[in-house]
C-alpha cells in the first residue's frame, strides 16, 4: 500500500458502515477517493436517494440496477423534492415520479429491505401506488410513509408478518379498517382518513399493539376517535391523542373482551389519574 493511499488500509465493513450515513449520490461518488473503493458503493446497506427530474430518474435506476442485491438492505429511504430546474421558471411542476413503484418493489421484494421510508412533501400531490400489495414482504420491519394515498385495501398489512414499527404522516387514508397481526407501534399524524365500508369509524385491527399515536384535528379527518378492534390487555400498552381528539374525549372500544377492558375513553387524563402535558395521554 503507497503511503498516499491510506483509505485503502481500511476494512470493507467499515467503510460500507460510513458510506450508509451519506446520501446514496455521495455514497457513489466516493468511489474516486481509493481505488479498493470502486465498488464498495455497491454493497452499501443504506440506500438514500433525494431528488424529482430526469437526472435523479437516470441515477436511481442506474444505482439500483448496479447494486449488489447479495447482502440484504438495511434501509431503503426516498424522498422526492422539487424539482428546481430552470427551464420550469419559479414555479415548476411537481409530479410524483412514475418509477417509484418499482423502486420501492425492488428495494422491498428483491434487496429484502428491513426499512422503507417513502416520503412526498407535496401537500398537492401524493404518490398512490398502483401494485395491489406493494410492501408485501417477510423481511420489513419498519416503515415510515409521508405524503401517500392508501387506498383498496393498502392498509392491511397482514402481508408484512415481520412490520413492527409503521408512521404515517400527511397520508390519505381510504379504509374502513387498518389491519396488521404484527405491528406494535402505530403513528397517524396529520392524516386524511376517508371512513370506507358504510362505518362511522376506521377500525384499527391489531393485536400485538402497544403503541398508538394519533394526531389530527377535524380538517384533516379525525372527527371521531378510531375503534381498536382486536387489542389484548394483558399487557401495559399506550394511547397518545394530541389536536382535536385530546380535546374533545370519543370512546374508543375495545371489540374483545369487554368485561375486561370496558370502553376506553381518549380524555386528557391518565388511567391512573395522574393529569399529563397537554398531548393527552393513556395508559391501559
Amino acid at each position: 500500500m503507497s503511503r498516499g493511499d491510506r483509505f485503502g488500509a481500511l476494512q470493507d465493513d467499515l467503510v460500507q458502515h460510513v458510506l450508509s450515513f451519506l446520501p446514496s449520490r455521495d455514497s457513489v461518488r466516493s468511489a474516486v477517493i481509493s481505488r479498493r473503493w470502486h465498488h464498495l458503493w455497491k454493497s452499501t446497506p443504506v440506500v438514500h436517494v433525494t431528488g424529482n427530474d430526469d437526472r435523479f430518474r437516470l441515477f436511481v435506476n442506474s444505482l439500483l440496477l448496479h447494486r449488489d442485491t447479495t447482502p440484504p438492505l438495511r434501509s431503503f429511504e426516498n424522498e422526492e423534492v422539487d424539482s428546481d430546474d430552470e427551464d420550469y421558471g419559479d414555479d415548476p411542476p411537481y409530479v410524483v415520479d412514475p418509477h417509484v413503484d418499482q423502486w420501492i418493489s425492488h428495494a422491498v421484494s428483491t434487496c429484502h429491505t428491513r426499512s422503507l421510508t417513502a416520503r412526498f412533501p407535496e401537500e398537492d400531490t401524493m404518490w398512490s401506488p398502483r401494485q395491489p400489495r406493494p410492501f408485501a414482504s417477510p423481511h420489513l420491519t419498519t416503515m415510515h410513509l409521508d405524503g401517500v394515498k392508501l387506498k383498496d385495501g393498502l392498509l392491511d398489512f397482514s402481508c408484512c408478518p415481520a412490520l413492527l414499527h409503521l408512521s404515517l404522516t400527511s397520508c390519505r387514508l381510504y379504509a374502513g379498517a387498518f389491519v396488521s397481526p404484527s405491528l406494535e407501534c402505530l403513528s397517524i399524524i396529520a392524516c386524511d382518513i376517508r371512513i370506507a365500508d358504510g362505518r362511522t369509524r376506521m377500525g384499527v385491527s391489531t393485536p400485538s399493539l402497544r403503541h398508538l399515536q394519533l394526531c389530527g384535528d377535524v380538517a384533516q379527518g379525525f372527527p371521531k376517535a378510531p375503534c381498536l378492534e382486536s387489542m389484548p390487555w394483558s399487557t401495559k400498552s399506550s394511547i397518545r391523542l394530541t389536536g382535536y381528539l385530546a380535546q374533545n374525549p370519543a370512546p374508543i372500544y375495545n371489540g374483545g373482551d369487554h368485561s375486561r377492558a370496558g370502553p376506553l375513553f381518549a380524555s386528557a387524563w391518565l388511567v391512573g389519574g395522574h393529569q399529563p402535558g397537554a398531548h393527552g395521554f393513556a395508559i391501559f
